[in-house]
């Protein structure tokens, strides 16, 4: 991790980065120890749970836990003590968690594959769901283990940050944030589902909600495919991967209301960008590096907005392509070419990634506009953004 050039000197950013990630693993490594010996005690068939959850958490990326740290550290004037850095390591431990839990589920509803280059969870319990000859349907062997490790996750997610606090005024601002984070991504699912049957921003999702939730339809400035898509991404994508962990290591650190505010604001930016960045990469992607099937979202029928600006500017014979491929996991393989090129021809590819600058833009005026923040929390989070934001290997 390099430090972006700023004036002044800093501690090794680097060094501090990765202390930071080896003492995110120390604690997942007591946590599946100390999980092995409960669940060993409970049955031993109940053992591959936590072996599956091991190979899970290996080879991550550890963004949120990384967001969590250098949000904390910019509350701080001062380099981190020891005991600073264990706290933040504990919650960026559960966070992990929470995001392990989140892909599990998340491969089932999108059935995808891969993740992170290997089997999906539940693509993994089906295939040792054969192997061992075992009654029943393997597929469903493999999400109902996917949904049950989901849950089990989450549960241990909660139990590891609750390790964290202790009963300052800070612990328990931290603990609203983390709590925040939990509900808001898993209604960031539901709106995903919701979106991807059609009935997001059109009213028809509303039913039975009460005056709330018709109220919250109404105050919408816009509407349309593009608008809903956003939506997602500002409840789904930015809560569980930037806002909330940024918030939640500087509420830790006792950050006031003005300075998280600002990582706000910072915070939305990025982590829409971060999402319409990754949208991208599902598409014209290098799939050795995103560890996900390059065209995964046609055939999966993502609304994206990449996909919403693709349809705006399709003629009639281009929209007979998309309404043939898209969604359609039986796509001809020359299909789904097209309409890669059809998103890279029709500018549609091009103008999301000038949102993703534009927006990273934005963001780092933020940071380097403010003598509100530490130096090495600044510093941390303006290159976390540059890698979360990058578009320098995307088509133009």
């Amino acid at each position: 991790m390099t430090a972006p050039a700023r004036s002044g000197s800093t501690p090794d950013l680097h060094a501090l980065d990765q202390r930071l990630v080896q003492e995110v693993q120390a604690v997942h490594r007591a946590l599946i120890r100390d999980r092995r010996g409960e669940l060993g005690r409970i049955a031993p068939e109940a053992l591959t749970l936590v072996d599956s959850l091991e190979r899970y958490l290996a080879g991550g990326k550890m963004l949120r836990p990384r967001f969590c740290f250098f949000g904390g550290l910019a509350a701080l004037p001062e380099p981190p003590t020891d005991e600073q850095v264990a706290g933040l390591a504990l919650s960026g431990a559960a966070i992990e968690l929470v995001q392990a839990a989140a892909l599990m589920h998340d491969d089932v509803i999108d059935h995808s594959p891969t993740r992170r280059g290997r089997p999906a969870l539940h693509v993994e319990q089906s295939a040792a769901h054969r192997h061992r000859s075992l009654a029943g349907s393997s597929d469903e062997f493999g999400v109902a283990v996917a949904i049950v490790l989901g849950d089990l996750t989450l549960s241990w997610a909660e139990q590891l940050f609750s390790q964290a606090l202790d009963s300052s005024e800070a612990a328990g601002r931290a603990r609203a944030e983390f709590d925040a984070l939990r509900t808001e991504v898993m209604c960031g699912q539901y709106l995903d589902i919701l979106h991807q049957a059609g009935g997001l921003g059109t009213g028809r999702g509303t039913t039975g909600t009460g005056q709330a939730g018709v109220d919250a339809v109404a105050d919408r400035e816009e509407s349309g495919p593009e608008a809903a898509a956003l939506e997602v991404i500002r409840w789904k994508t930015v809560p569980y991967t930037v806002l909330r962990p940024v918030r939640m290591g500087a509420a830790l650190m006792g950050a006031d209301d003005q300075l998280l505010g600002l990582l706000s604001r910072w915070s939305i930016e990025v982590g829409t960008a971060f999402q319409l960045r990754d949208d991208l990469l599902s598409v014209v992607g290098d799939e050795d590096q995103t560890g996900k099937p390059t065209g995964g979202d046609i055939v999966e029928g993502k609304r994206t907005v990449l996909l919403a600006r693709t349809v705006a500017h399709a003629d009639e014979d281009e929209l007979a392509l998309l309404e043939r491929t898209i969604g359609n996991p039986a796509a001809h393989p020359e299909d789904v070419r097209a309409v890669h090129a059809l998103m890279v021809d029709s500018g549609a590819v091009a103008s999301v990634a000038q949102d993703v600058r534009q927006r990273a833009g934005a963001a780092r005026a933020l940071l380097e506009g403010t003598d509100a923040l530490g130096e090495l929390g600044r510093a941390g989070l303006l290159t976390l953004a540059a890698q979360a934001t990058d578009t320098d290997s995307l088509p133009r």
